[in-house]
């Protein structure tokens, strides 16, 4: 009967490389017709999202698109205060060396920078510098041999290894639909301004063939309301969301990254009973990635010879990831912010509003320092009868060291950072303190090789090399021996080389110790 090798299949993660990019969106905004004419801009800014991304040869094709939000000053005293909300598309080829089609292939992006000219009353030209960050990997199903038939005489030795087996990944979108109600106190809405949105409490927790995620939307709103002054108004919501994953190979023990992207999204004011305008409906679609990984212990075979028999055996390096560390932490960040001179006192303010960037992080053994800035926007009511709206905007830098038990220089650093809270408190007419709470949330990821066997084939032995084998060998042993090399090394096996040594059960030798190898097996 001839070598046959009995294998087993499991499915990895094989990485393939990763990349990270900037590009700049130039684009023109033009106000819509039914707009007024702009005479300052209050605010600018925005969001970024991806909408896919394609492996290609050598590269991935990134498509996104940047959702832009003016609040601006009009040259109309009957509407001040006014907004645009518009989008623009991009597309950003990203090289990565060994990147095939039809490779798995994850993208993130953020808004890094935004500058803005103002062209005419009815023109601004935008320039927006995002961020990208891609990763290709190979799903596939790799062969692990875990024994041989066909050879009386074969020795086998067997390692027990855990793979961090792949158990399946999905991209789902999730609308989440509500129709909110307006404060008690604040007047109906006469048009919205400006929604902020954003994610908080997330949390998931895997089960039998499913993940279930839960989380809240908060919701800003920015409208102008059905008074007689056609004030400025503010209100927050929370909504509630959770979200089924269907994954067949998950269950409770397995490791989880799950990722949520806030993608269309929109607000319309609504009639209540009382066919006032108190009520606001809200559509917002949330991306959401999940990918699952489980433990599994496998015993392959190592290595395998036979005395009697020559064998050649061909090994392939299986690479895979695996979760080394993971660790959230918060950073609290407060400042006292002053108003320039040259801007308006203080009357109310409106809206706090952060952004977080990250400029550089540093691994160390299990720890993990994050520098980065907050980008705050404060939108307030000034005491100015020419400027009765005003924003300034500053950055807060920060700095923050936090545990992460297991972690190494060498691993890869997956890092989210969220805005949790946001609080401010009017100090004066020229001072407001603001306080972030900023979450982080780290995930340590090491590259495993392990050798396997792929291929095996009998070779018979060199029979000059047999008639010259001495009638007994005395070996001393060397430093990093162990029975099974010197039993390989001499076309014995290790219970011959034990029993002719009196070596216990336990195999252990030191350098140094003589061997005795008789020529034939006894």
């Amino acid at each position: 009967m001839s070598l046959e090798l009995v294998k087993e299949t499991v499915r990895i993660n094989q990485p393939i490389g990763e990349e990270s990019g900037r590009t700049i969106v130039e684009n023109d905004i033009i106000v819509p017709d039914v707009k007024p004419d702009i005479a300052r801009i209050l605010l600018l800014d925005g969001d970024a999202f991806i909408n896919g991304a394609e492996a290609a040869s050598d590269e991935l094709i990134i498509n996104g698109t940047i959702r832009y939000k003016i609040l601006y000053v009009s040259d109309d005293p009957d509407q001040p205060v006014k907004s645009i909300n518009t989008t623009s598309d991009f597309t950003y080829p990203m090289n990565i060396p060994n990147v095939r089609q039809g490779m798995n292939c994850r993208v993130k992006c953020g808004i890094e920078h935004m500058e803005y000219e103002i062209l005419n009353s009815r023109k601004i030209n935008v320039k927006t510098i995002v961020s990208l960050y891609g990763r290709a990997a190979n799903r596939l199903e790799q062969y692990i041999t875990r024994e041989f038939e066909g050879l009386e005489d074969i020795q086998i030795l067997r390692n027990s290894v855990f793979i961090n087996s792949y158990a399946g990944d999905s991209e789902t979108t999730c609308t989440v639909s509500e129709t909110l109600e307006l404060p008690a106190g604040k007047p109906a809405i006469r048009e919205i301004l400006r929604n902020d949105v954003k994610i908080t409490g997330k949390e998931f927790k895997p089960g039998d063939g499913k993940i279930v995620a839960n989380g809240e939307i908060n919701v800003s709103t920015l409208y102008i309301g059905d008074d007689e002054t056609h004030s400025i108004q503010y209100m927050e919501h929370e909504i509630p969301f959770s979200h089924l994953i269907d994954l067949p190979d998950v269950n409770e023990n397995s490791s989880c990254n799950m990722e949520f992207e806030i993608g269309e999204l929109s607000f319309e004011p609504e009639e209540d009973a009382d066919g006032e305008l108190r009520m606001m409906k809200g559509e917002i679609m949330l991306n959401v990635y999940a990918e699952a990984f489980g433990s599994r212990e496998i015993e392959l075979v190592e290595d395998a010879y036979s005395p009697n028999t020559g064998i050649n055996l061909e090994k392939e390096e299986l690479r895979m990831e695996e979760l080394a560390a993971e660790s959230k932490s918060q950073a609290t960040i407060k400042e006292t912010i002053n108003i320039q001179e040259d801007s308006p006192e203080i009357s109310e303010v409106f809206n706090v509003l952060g952004r977080v960037s990250l400029s550089g992080s540093e691994i160390m053994d299990d720890r993990v320092s994050v520098e980065g800035a907050v980008e705050c926007d404060i939108l307030y009511l000034a005491n100015n009868e020419e400027q009765p709206i005003f924003c300034i905007t500053r950055e807060i830098p920060f700095k923050q060291v936090f545990e992460m038990k297991g972690v190494k220089p060498s691993m890869r650093l997956d890092l989210d950072t969220d805005i949790e809270q946001c609080s401010y408190s009017m100090l004066s007419a020229r001072e407001v303190e603001v306080r972030f709470v900023v979450g982080l949330a780290g995930r340590a990821v090491s590259q495993v090789a392990i050798p396997v066997i792929v291929k095996a084939d009998e070779q018979p032995f060199d029979d000059k090399r047999l008639e010259s084998r001495p009638s007994i060998t005395i070996y001393f042993t060397q430093p990093g021996d162990t029975l099974w090399r010197i039993a390989k090394k001499y076309s014995t096996t290790v219970n011959e080389v034990k029993k002719n040594n009196d070596i216990d059960d336990s195999g252990i030798i030191e350098a140094g110790s003589q061997i005795l190898i008789p020529g034939k097996i006894g």
